[in-house]
């Protein structure tokens, strides 16, 4: 199907899409408590039940995994398969904030908003439906074709762990849970907790420190509570932790009016408020700039005071080029921290690169080129996706340029042009892949 038909099959189904798309959407796919058939809580397995079901009503093969993850697919001519990967799970969308339902879709003009609409449920359906109109017109592929479906991508991707135990993977794929163009490379992540004691009496009066604190975003409220009852309350703009630019961290602004304390807590502060305002990490030691991935970013999501033990914890996370290494970048934050401090490593997530002429990435970026007339030169990325967690994957896809700090947020929008951009080149990407020359 050429490129003006295949815009024009695109409107002509797209109230169908959506209508599919909504019913996904209003599923809330939170992880939740395990139990049988089950792993990641009833809402991720409602999700992949019915995903999986929309998919054999089109007539597609699908198959399923331990509750965990799920794919359909179009038979090739080869036993090896191409691969779109993409996950239905998604973050909790509490109400504040929100101008609409968040688990409906809304349509308003060009925007849909929903949670999971751009992370990740509109791209990775889209690509269903992109599978589904090759197999409306009887496409045979040399290469099988799949579209897998996961639940736990984020909180840990367990499911992938259990996907590869069990199955070969892809000779080439993509996931649209990134940015355009073709992402060939994704910085390391480091996520830390700095606990430093405070052996003198200069924390006496606080209590605790409060706040709605999780990895993917940067706080927008946090509250410190005195001994005495008084609470000072702090505000800022909420943004996900890999964009800290695009946001206020409201514990910069607890930092920054605590900094001028005396004592062992106002150098703890000092700290933090290096940290918090400087979000390439310059202030504390760690500034670097990759020649390909550009430069370091730390982001503080988090901190606590624990009057009991005396102990003010910062947990904060760092996302560094390729090109530096962990063991240099720790080596490098020890050197300026404050005294009596101890130094926690929560999670570690290795760097990845592709090579930028690999074929199935310039397939790619030939493909973006012709579909939107954008330049489509490979790219690096803060983000962490599936490609991590699947062999033979890149990042492709759904944010354009210029388009960040979406997901992870309240009123989580996707424009319709956009979606239909999308839906196409996922087409043309998954027909490209699935021919008979080498990826």
């Amino acid at each position: 199907m050429e490129l003006k038909q295949l815009n024009q099959t695109i409107n002509e189904n797209l109230s169908f899409f959506q209508q599919q798309l909504s019913s996904v959407i209003q599923i809330p796919s939170i992880k939740g408590t395990a139990q049988a058939n089950a792993p990641f809580g009833k809402q991720p397995r409602a999700a992949l039940a019915a995903v999986l079901k929309i998919a054999q009503e089109y007539g597609l093969k699908t198959n399923q995994l331990a509750d965990q993850v799920g794919w359909a697919e179009l038979p090739g001519k080869s036993s090896n398969y191409i691969a779109a990967l993409g996950h239905l799970d998604v973050v909790a969308a509490p109400l504040t904030g929100w101008q609409s339902d968040p688990f409906k879709l809304t349509l308003k003009g060009d925007y849909m908003y929903g949670r999971g609409v751009l992370d990740n449920k509109g791209p990775i359906m889209g690509a269903l439906f992109a599978l589904a109109l090759l197999k409306k017109e009887n496409y045979q592929p040399q290469e099988s074709i799949r579209v897998i479906f996961g639940t736990d991508e984020e909180s840990g991707s367990a499911d992938l762990r259990t996907y590869n135990s069990v199955e070969q993977p892809p000779i080439a794929g993509f996931t649209p849970d990134g940015k355009y163009p073709v992402v060939y490379a994704e910085r390391g992540m480091v996520r830390l907790s700095l606990l430093t004691k405070i052996q003198d009496q200069s924390a006496s009066d606080i209590a605790a420190i409060d706040g709605e604190f999780s990895p993917s975003y940067l706080p927008d409220r946090v509250q410190l509570k005195f001994v005495s009852g008084q609470i000072q309350t702090y505000s800022g703009i909420k943004t996900p932790s890999n964009a800290p630019d695009l946001g206020e961290n409201a514990l910069a602004a607890l930092a920054q009016a605590q900094r001028g304390r005396t004592g062992e807590i106002g150098k703890a502060f000092k700290w933090m408020t290096a940290a918090t305002t400087d979000t390439t990490g310059s202030q504390i030691g760690i500034g670097y700039v990759g020649k390909a991935s550009g430069k370091l970013q730390i982001s503080v999501y988090g901190a606590a005071y624990l009057a009991s033990t005396q102990q003010l914890r910062v947990d904060f996370s760092i996302r560094y080029p390729i090109e530096l290494t962990r063991e240099q970048l720790l080596q490098n934050l020890t050197k300026g921290l404050p005294k009596n401090s101890l130094l926690l490593i929560n999670k570690v997530v290795a760097p990845l690169y592709r090579d930028p002429q690999l074929p199935m990435i310039q397939k790619m970026r030939s493909i973006y080129e012709s579909v939107t007339g954008l330049d489509g030169t490979p790219v690096t990325t803060t983000g962490i996706t599936y490609a991590r967690s699947l062999p033979n994957i890149v990042a492709f896809g759904p944010s354009f340029p210029g388009q960040r700090g979406i997901a992870h947020k309240e009123n989580e929008w996707l424009r319709i042009s956009d979606w239909k951009k999308i839906i196409a080149i996922e087409y043309l990407t998954l027909k490209s892949l699935a021919e008979s020359d080498s990826n």
